[in-house]
C-alpha cells in the first residue's frame, strides 16, 4: 500500500520541485496538500543555500502580515504557506507580485482549500505561477486498486472503491480500517463503514465546517440522489437556488463536488455522510422532498433511484405504482437488470403479493441469478393468474421464452413464429426490438437455423446501437461467438469473444455473470483447438459457478462438455462419474432437467469413447434414459442424444442401426452447417467402423473428418473420440493422394501430438521418473517423496517437472490420472 501511495505522491512532488518559483496547491481537505508541500520543500532545500520557513495558523494569528514581511526580508528561502486565508491577503498579494518581478530565487509553496482563500487571478495574469488543483492531486484509479488488493473479499473491495473514489484521505482511512477489521462486514451499511473508519469524523471536522448553511442544505438535498441532476433538484419543492449553489461549489470544491454538464457528482463517502448523518430538514419536509424526488425520478426513467427514495420516505407502495407504470419487461429491457433488483429489494412483501407486475419482476430476478426452480414456480403461479386476454399475457409469454433460453422445458412448436411477430410489433421501439431480436437469435441458433440467427443478431446489434446499450452489444458478441463455435469457425469465435471480454473488463468488470459466460465460451474454444491449459484455466472461472451464476442453455453445454473431458484428463473416468452425478443432481434441484439430461448424455458419449478404446467405463446405476429428439430440441441435444444412442445400439449388438443413425446425423448436421457436430458424428462412425474391422468405412469417414479439422482447426476431439486407434489410421491416410497440402499438414500435426503422448508409453519416462510416479500415486509431500527416494526436495521437483512435461499435464493429480490411463504404474 505504502509503495503505491508513495509512487503517486512522488510524481506530484517532482512536479512541484521542477515547477516555477510560486506553486499553489488548491484542493479541498484530504488531498494531502501539506504532506506534499513539506516533502517538496525538503527536497528543494536539501543541499542548497535556501533556508526552510513555514507559515501556518500560529504565525497568521500572531501577525497577519508576518508572512509578507518575512518573504520580503529574507532573500534565500523556501517558504511553505498554509491556511493562507488567515493572513493579510492584500499585503501578501503585493509581496508575491514584487517577489515574482524581482525573480530573486525564492521558492514559495502555498496550500489552499478553495480558490476564494486567496486572490490568484491578478498574479496569474501578470506572472508565471503553477497551480495544481484537485485534478492533479486526485488519487488515480490504479493506485486505489493496488491499495485495496489486500481486502480479501471482492464485494467489499468494490464497495470501498465506490466510497474512496479519488479522495486520498478516504483511501487512507478506509484501507486502514479494512486491514484492521476482523469482522465480516458485508452486512454493514456504507454509513457504518464511513463512521467506523473515522472518515465521517474527518468530514465533520474538516469539510462540513467550510460550508455555509445554504450550501450545506443544497448539498444534503443533492445527496438524496444517486446522481444529482440539476433539473430534478430545481424542480423539487421550489428549491431553484440549489442549482446555482451547487454549480458554485463544484468550482470551489473540485474533487469533492464535481460538475459534468447538468449533473453534479458528490464524492462517494461525502455523499453518504451528508445523506445519513447531517440533518438540515425537519422530518416532514424531508419526507415530502423524498416523495417529490422519487416521482420526478420515475418520470425521468430513473427507476432505481425512485425506488430507493420512496423506501427512504416510507412509501413503498409508490414503487408498485412505478412498476405498473413502466411494466416489468420494459424496465428490464430498457433500464437493465440492476433496476429490476432495486425495485424488488425496496418493495415490501405485501406490495409484491398484491402486484402481478412485481411478481413478474421477482420471477425475472430469480431467473437471472440462477434460481431457475424458483423462477419456474413463480412463472407457473403467474400463468394461473394471467388468463387469456389479460393485458400482461404477452409479457408472460416473453418470460416463458426467456426461461426456455435459460434451460427450462417450456418449448412450443410456434415459439419462433411468436418471437418473429413480437419483433414486427416493436418495429419502432429500438430497445424492445433489440431484446426480441436477441431472443430470436438464441432460439434460432439452438435449433441450428444459423442464417436466421445471424440476421437476428445483426438486427439486434443495429437496434442496440440506436439506444447506446453497451451491455447488449457485449452480450451479442458472446452469442455470435457461440454461433461461430457451432459452425466450427474457431478464429471468428475467438475474435468475438476477445472483443466481448474487452468490453466486460472496461465497462462491467464487477459483473460476475458476464465473467462466467466469457470463461465458459473461452473454455470450449480453447479445448476444441487443443489448448488444454487455457481451457482448464477458463473452466475454473465458469463451471464451478453453475448453475448458481447466470448462464443460458448454450453456455451450460459449452462449459459442461469441456468440464467432463478435462476432468477425465486430470482425474480419470471414475472421478468424472462422481462429478457428473453430483452436478446433475444440483441441476435438477435448480429446475434445469434439460441441462441435467444434456450432462448425462455427454457422460454416456465419453464412456462410449472409452469403451471403444478398450478402457474401463463403468457407469453407476441411475434411473435415466436417453431422451428422444423432437422438433423443438436444440442442436446440442440432437448431437449428444444421437451419439449416446448410437453407442448404446453399438454395444447392444446393433452396429448397423448405430451406423445408420450416424449417417442420418451426418447428413442432418451438414445441411445445417453444424461442422462441430458433423466432425463428432464422423469420428464416432470411423471409430466404430475400425472396431468392426470395416477399414473402407473407417478410412472414408476419417478422411471427411480430416477435411473439417483442417478447415476449422478443431483437433482435440480427434484424440478424444478415436484414441490410440487414430495413429495407424492417420499413417494410412498419409498415403491418400487426394489430400491437399492443408489436410496433409493437419494429419502431420495430429500425428506429432499423438506421438508426443504415446512416446511416454513406449519408454520415454526414465526408471527414476516411473518410481516417482508410483510414489506420487500414494500421495505425500515433496519431503515425503524425497525421504523415500533418498533425494533432495529440489531433486524431487526436478523429476516432477520432467514428468509433467512428458505427460502433458500441470499438476500431481493430473500426472497420476494420465499415468493410470496410459497403464504406466500398474
Amino acid at each position: 500500500m505504502a509503495t503505491a501511495m508513495g509512487g503517486h505522491q512522488s510524481k506530484i512532488v517532482d512536479r512541484i520541485v521542477a515547477g516555477r518559483s510560486i506553486v499553489v496547491l488548491c484542493a479541498p481537505p484530504g488531498f494531502g496538500k501539506s504532506r506534499l508541500a513539506h516533502e517538496a520543500a525538503r527536497r528543494i532545500s536539501t543541499g542548497s543555500a535556501l533556508s526552510l520557513c513555514e507559515f501556518g495558523q500560529i504565525e497568521h494569528r500572531a501577525d497577519p502580515c508576518a508572512v509578507a514581511n518575512a518573504l520580503l526580508a529574507q532573500p534565500k528561502q523556501v517558504a511553505i504557506i498554509e491556511d493562507v486565508h488567515l493572513a493579510d491577503r492584500d499585503f501578501m498579494r503585493l509581496a508575491l507580485e514584487r517577489i515574482s518581478v524581482q525573480n530573486c530565487g525564492k521558492r514559495i509553496i502555498m496550500t489552499m482549500n478553495e480558490p476564494n482563500d486567496f486572490p490568484l487571478a491578478r498574479i496569474t495574469s501578470r506572472h508565471s505561477i503553477d497551480i495544481l488543483d484537485a485534478n492533479a492531486l486526485r488519487q488515480r484509479a490504479r493506485v486505489t486498486t493496488d491499495i485495496l488488493k489486500s481486502v480479501p473479499r471482492r464485494a467489499m473491495r468494490s464497495r470501498l472503491r465506490g466510497l474512496v473514489g479519488d479522495w486520498p484521505i478516504a483511501s487512507e482511512l478506509l484501507s486502514a480500517w479494512a486491514a484492521s477489521s476482523q469482522d465480516r462486514c458485508e452486512s454493514w451499511s456504507d454509513f457504518d463503514i464511513v463512521r467506523e473508519s473515522r472518515l465521517g469524523e474527518f468530514i465533520d471536522q474538516e469539510v462540513i465546517t467550510l460550508f455555509s448553511e445554504a450550501e450545506l442544505s443544497a448539498l444534503v438535498h443533492a445527496s438524496l440522489l444517486d446522481v444529482p441532476d440539476l433539473d430534478i433538484l430545481e424542480s423539487v419543492s421550489g428549491r431553484q437556488n440549489d442549482g446555482r449553489i451547487l454549480a458554485d461549489l463544484a468550482f470551489r470544491f473540485k474533487g469533492l463536488v464535481d460538475r459534468h454538464e447538468n449533473r453534479i457528482d458528490l464524492q462517494g463517502a461525502l455523499r453518504i455522510w451528508l445523506r445519513d448523518a447531517v440533518q438540515v430538514f425537519d422530518e416532514q419536509t424531508r419526507v415530502e422532498m423524498l416523495v417529490s424526488m422519487a416521482d420526478q425520478c420515475s418520470t425521468n426513467g430513473r427507476l432505481a433511484e425512485a425506488a430507493t427514495l420512496a423506501r427512504m420516505a416510507g412509501d413503498s407502495r409508490r414503487i408498485r405504482d412505478y412498476a405498473h407504470a413502466h411494466g416489468a419487461l420494459r424496465i428490464w429491457i430498457v433500464h437493465g437488470f440492476s433496476v429490476l433488483k432495486e425495485l424488488l429489494e425496496n418493495s415490501s412483501p405485501e406490495d409484491i403479493g398484491d402486484s402481478i407486475v412485481l411478481q413478474m419482476i421477482e420471477c425475472i430476478v430469480h431467473m437471472k441469478v440462477g434460481r431457475i426452480n424458483v423462477a419456474q414456480e413463480l412463472f407457473e403461479s403467474l400463468a394461473e393468474k394471467v388468463e387469456s386476454g389479460h393485458r400482461l399475457i404477452k409479457d408472460l409469454e416473453i418470460v416463458r421464452l426467456t426461461l426456455l433460453v435459460y434451460g427450462c422445458s417450456f418449448q412450443r412448436t410456434g415459439d419462433l413464429e411468436l418471437v418473429k411477430s413480437l419483433i414486427a410489433e416493436e418495429a419502432d421501439d429500438a430497445a424492445m426490438r433489440s431484446f426480441f431480436a436477441t431472443l430470436s437469435a438464441i432460439l434460432n441458433s439452438q435449433r441450428a437455423r444459423f442464417d436466421a440467427a445471424v440476421a437476428n443478431l445483426n438486427d439486434a446489434r443495429a437496434q442496440a446501437r440506436k439506444v447506446s446499450s453497451q451491455y447488449n452489444l457485449m452480450f451479442l458478441l458472446m452469442h455470435e461467438a457461440s454461433i461461430n463455435l457451432a459452425q466450427g469457425k474457431l478464429k471468428n469465435a475467438r475474435t468475438c469473444l476477445s472483443e466481448a471480454r474487452s468490453r466486460w473488463q472496461r465497462d462491467f468488470a464487477d459483473d460476475v455473470g458476464v465473467e462466467t459466460v466469457v470463461a465458459a465460451l473461452s473454455a470450449s474454444i480453447e479445448f476444441e483447438a487443443g489448448r488444454l491449459t487455457s481451457a482448464r484455466n477458463s473452466l475454473r472461472k465458469s463451471a464451478h459457478r453453475m448453475p448458481e451464476a447466470e448462464a443460458w442453455f448454450d453456455i451450460y453445454f459449452a462449459a459442461y462438455e469441456t468440464m467432463i473431458r478435462i476432468n477425465i484428463v486430470d482425474h480419470g473416468i471414475g472421478a468424472m462419474h462422481e462429478a457428473v452425478e453430483d452436478e446433475a443432481r444440483k441441476l435438477r434441484a435448480q429446475g434445469l432437467p434439460r441441462v441435467a439430461d444434456l450432462l448425462m448424455a455427454i457422460r454416456l458419449c465419453v464412456c462410449g469413447e472409452a469403451r471403444l478404446q478398450g478402457q474401463r467405463a463403468i457407469i453407476s446405476e441411475m434411473a435415466w434414459e436417453i431422451p428422444a429428439v423432437g422438433p423443438t430440441s436444440s442442436w446440442q441435444e440432437q448431437e449428444v442424444f444421437s451419439i449416446a444412442r448410437a453407442y448404446a445400439d453399438f454395444f447392444d449388438g446393433k452396429a448397423d442401426k448405430a451406423q445408420a443413425l450416424l449417417d442420418q446425423s451426418i447428413e442432418w448436421s451438414a445441411s445445417c452447417g453444424l461442422e462441430r457436430s458433423r466432425l463428432r458424428f464422423l469420428l464416432v462412425a470411423s471409430a466404430m467402423a475400425t472396431a468392426q474391422g470395416d477399414t473402407h468405412r473407417a478410412h472414408t469417414t476419417l478422411r471427411c473428418a480430416i477435411s473439417i479439422g483442417a478447415a476449422t482447426g478443431m483437433r482435440q476431439i480427434f484424440r478424444e473420440i478415436a484414441g490410440s486407434s487414430l495413429t495407424p489410421a492417420l499413417k494410412a491416410l498419409r498415403k491418400d493422394a487426394a489430400l491437399d497440402d492443408l489436410e496433409l499438414g493437419f494429419v502431420e500435426l495430429l500425428l506429432n501430438r499423438l506421438g508426443d503422448r504415446q512416446s511416454v508409453a513406449s519408454g520415454k519416462l526414465s526408471a527414476r521418473e516411473l518410481e516417482v510416479l508410483r510414489l506420487l500415486g500414494s500421495g505425500g509431500s515433496d519431503k515425503h517423496l524425497a525421504r523415500h527416494l533418498n533425494l533432495s526436495e529440489h531433486g524431487v521437483r526436478f523429476h516432477l517437472k520432467n514428468i509433467f512435461k512428458k505427460l502433458g499435464v500441470h499438476d500431481r493429480l493430473s500426472a497420476v490420472a494420465a499415468a493410470d490411463k496410459l497403464e504406466l504404474i500398474n
